[in-house]
């Protein structure tokens, strides 16, 4: 992405008006891991070796920052994980919906969270689905497709039980091998978010601009939320995974994903970016797709969220307030033993546990320590180096 940036984006933003969050994240990706955002130089205690580590940008949206990101969430989210079954729910909105969920990202996206958990919370405590007990769920927020188009959906966890007043362990139907049924829950979800976004519309809070500005008009809303009434909403549920420690290894995948990663970037052209998508109508099967340059832009920055915006969120008694009540109830009724405190992991620590790697090893005579003996400031920083050992 860094390489398309750097030939494209220059000629792309004369012609484009991009907003705060587009426009810093273009600006991140060319600068990540260069000499603008400065570094650090490390010497060998032993054989004197020298490298020079530039600054990552850090940005949620840039496809060079995520991998450690994604093995430290891992790694603290065990902690929380039960010997239990899970399900993965996926809660998806209608592209009759996209538009207006388009140009009012904050206000849908949070629409969606929440109806996501109003819905399996309320069939978590009717009678007739036998589990009356307090459910809990990971969701996090995507909003492509393979082919980069605008689909913004749900990615949830769901634990196949939950915890009932008595702080006793119930599971959900078959031994939790079923949740519930997915027409009833898309159903349900249907309604709470229609409901809310009719209160938003009312409330005058919706952005309708462009292509669907008639939307102003009562008349024409009123037709689209029949239409929407009217279609069926999906939400699917993937059989439960047998091994719980997959769970969150395959939660992972979703949460540092970002549209498209570097490796899927296959050629740029002269005026053409060229890359891989799994065709899902046909058994994931690879193929290759070439867009015009502008067009391939356009599509990557249809999925910047809007600033400081949580896109991984814990519900029920996964929730940050819940859990320190819950979880140990939950482990003693499973007859977990009692854990002790949560680990905190530092980067070194996330490399040694996942590759294996001591970061502070000297890559060349395997023995002795590269420090720091010389910081890099960025750019804009004053152009005197600073010794720091």
């Amino acid at each position: 992405m860094a390489e398309v940036f750097n030939r494209f984006a220059d000629e792309y933003q004369k012609h484009r008006l991009l907003s705060f969050e587009q426009q810093k994240l273009v600006r991140d990706i060319r600068q990540c891991r260069t000499y603008v955002l400065g570094g650090h130089v490390t010497a060998c205690t032993a054989c004197g070796h020298i490298k020079v580590h530039y600054n990552s940008c850090g940005n949620r949206g840039c496809p060079q920052c995520q991998g450690v990101n994604k093995e430290k969430w891992i790694l603290e989210r065990e902690y929380d994980l039960l010997p239990i079954k899970y399900f993965h729910v996926v809660f998806t909105l209608p592209g009759l919906l996209r538009s207006i969920c388009y140009q009012n990202k904050k206000l849908i996206y949070d629409l969606l969270f929440s109806c996501a958990w109003e819905t399996l919370d309320t069939f978590s405590k009717d009678p007739r689905q036998k589990l009356l007990a307090r459910m809990g769920m990971i969701a996090v927020l995507h909003t492509w497709t393979q082919k980069l188009l605008y689909h913004p959906h749900l990615h949830c966890i769901v634990p196949a039980g939950g915890v009932d007043e008595g702080g006793n362990w119930k599971v959900t139907k078959s031994k939790g091998d079923f949740l519930f049924h997915e027409t009833a829950l898309a159903q349900t979800f249907r309604g709470k978010f229609m409901e809310k976004l009719i209160r938003l519309y009312k409330q005058k809070k919706l952005t309708l601009e462009g292509k669907i500005a008639h939307l102003k008009q009562a008349h024409d809303f009123w037709m689209l939320k029949k239409e929407a009434y009217e279609i069926n909403w999906i939400v699917h549920t993937e059989k439960p995974f047998l091994n719980p420690d997959s769970v969150i290894e395959y939660l992972a995948r979703y949460t540092h994903k970002i549209a498209i990663s570097n490796y899927r970037i296959k050629d740029i052209g002269e005026n053409s970016v060229t890359f891989t998508y799994l065709d899902r109508a046909n058994h994931d099967k690879q193929e290759t797709m070439a867009l015009t340059a502008e067009k391939f832009i356009d599509r990557f920055l249809l999925h910047v969220l809007p600033r400081r915006f949580c896109k991984i969120r814990h519900y029920g008694f996964l929730s940050t307030r819940l859990k320190q009540y819950y979880m140990p109830m939950i482990r003693k009724s499973l007859g977990m033993e009692v854990q002790g405190p949560k680990p905190k992991y530092t980067v070194k620590d996330v490399l040694q546990i996942t590759k294996g790697i001591d970061p502070y090893l000297c890559p060349e005579c395997k023995e002795g320590t590269m420090v720091c003996i010389q910081e890099l400031p960025r750019l804009r920083g004053s152009p005197n180096f600073r010794k720091c050992s």
